[in-house]
Order: C-alpha cells, then structure tokens, then sequence
C-alpha cells in the first residue's frame, strides 16, 4: 500500500518545473510536516545543488525546528551562491549608467558594495555618480529627441515629447502622424499587458487546485486510516 509520504515523494519527482516544486514544499510547511518539507529539499538539491529557492527553504525550516547547526550551514552555502551572483549588480549599474538612469545606477552599486566592500572600481564609480553635478538645462521639444526616447524603449517619455512638439507646432502633419502611431503602439502593449495579466491570473488558479488536490490526498488517507480494522 503507497503511503502518503510516498505520494508526495512521487509528485515532487515527477514535477519538472522549479517553481512548481517551490509551491509543493511550501504548502508541506504551511501544513507543518517539516520532516516531509526537509527530505524533500534535500531530494531536489541533489539534482540541483544551485536552486537557491529551495535551499533558503530548508535553511528556514531547520531553523524553525530548532537545528541551529545545520541551518547555518544551509545558510552559508546559500549567502555563498548569493555573493558569487552579485557581480550582476555591478554590470546593472553600468547599463544604468549609459542609460543616464543615474539614481538606479546608484544603487545597484550599493547593493554590489554591500558584498564587494573593498571593490576600488565600484566605489570610485559611486563616488563620481554621487557627486553634485551642475544642473542640466532645459532641452526643447523635438522629434528627434522624441525618436530617441523611442530607441532606448522610453515609448511613454517619447509619446510626451511628441504631444509637446505638436502642441508647439499645431501644422507639423509629420509628428501628429507619428504621435497617433506611438499612442497606437501604447495600446497594444497595454493590450498585451492585459493578456498576460489573464495568464497569470490562470496560474495561480492551477496553483490552486493543486493545493486542493493535496487537501483531498490527505483527507483521503485520514478516511482510509479510520475504516481500517
């Protein structure tokens, strides 16, 4: 007779998908069977020793339980893994920085310092953004600014600039065409935002009908253990 742990055994090898397995092990915690969470999570870690998810998952639940030891050695692997991926910080704020997104800039830097304190290039970088800088002056309306913010992906800033432009200049036909093609281009990205939105929406509910499916496996089992002689 498969007992329930072996259910849950089997659903946690058979699901692909990390985020899924995520979700499983959490439900397993919120239903306070920490033994079940912790074998689990050190099944998958054997397949993959690199999902940080489900490490900072079993850190928790050893700490929870009490096993201070072991949870601090969960916790140092994953600060380990954490340490290793923030260089990305860094290369976030150059992209930042070419961007002129200044403030963003700033702190993914600090994010990246905050692991990397003695990191000369980085702090010489935050040292030169954080300095006062004289005041930009004001920049007129024009398409071709208008276009530019269009090129770096800036569609709202590039709509606004147009709507300046032609306000300025009621007769130019050329950037009211345009300003009706980028307003266009809104739309349909609000319109894909919404699909996604409904996607998303779809996901969480299969979420939760899983979470009901291991309701009824486990009610189930309770029904079976109290007819049995």
């Amino acid at each position: 007779m498969t007992t329930l742990d072996g259910i849950y055994d089997e659903i946690v090898d058979k699901i692909a998908a990390p985020k899924l397995r995520l979700i499983l092990l959490e439900i397993l915690k919120k239903e306070e069977k920490p033994e079940r969470v912790i074998k689990a999570c050190m099944k998958v870690l054997e397949c993959f020793p690199g999902d940080i998810d489900i490490r900072k998952l079993l850190a928790e639940t050893y700490f929870e339980q009490g096993s201070i030891r072991l949870a601090e050695t969960e916790l140092e692997k994953l600060c380990k893994a954490i340490d290793d991926l923030s260089s990305v910080f860094k290369l976030q704020a150059e992209l930042f920085r070419k961007e002129g997104r200044i403030e963003e800039a700033i702190d993914s830097l600090k994010i990246y310092l905050a692991h990397h304190r003695s990191a000369q290039e980085a702090t010489r970088l935050l040292s030169e953004l954080t300095s006062p800088r004289e005041e930009e002056p004001s920049v007129l309306p024009t398409s071709t600014l208008a276009e530019i913010y269009y090129k770096q992906g800036e569609l709202e800033e590039a709509i606004k600039m147009y709507e300046q432009v032609v306000e300025a200049s009621p007769d130019d036909e050329k950037s009211k065409t345009r300003l009706n093609e980028l307003k266009g281009m809104k739309e349909a990205e609000e319109h894909r935002n919404a699909k996604e939105q409904i996607i998303k929406e779809k996901k969480l509910k299969l979420i939760g009908i899983l979470e009901r499916w291991l309701a009824n496996i486990e009610q189930r089992r309770i029904v079976n253990l109290s007819y049995q002689p």
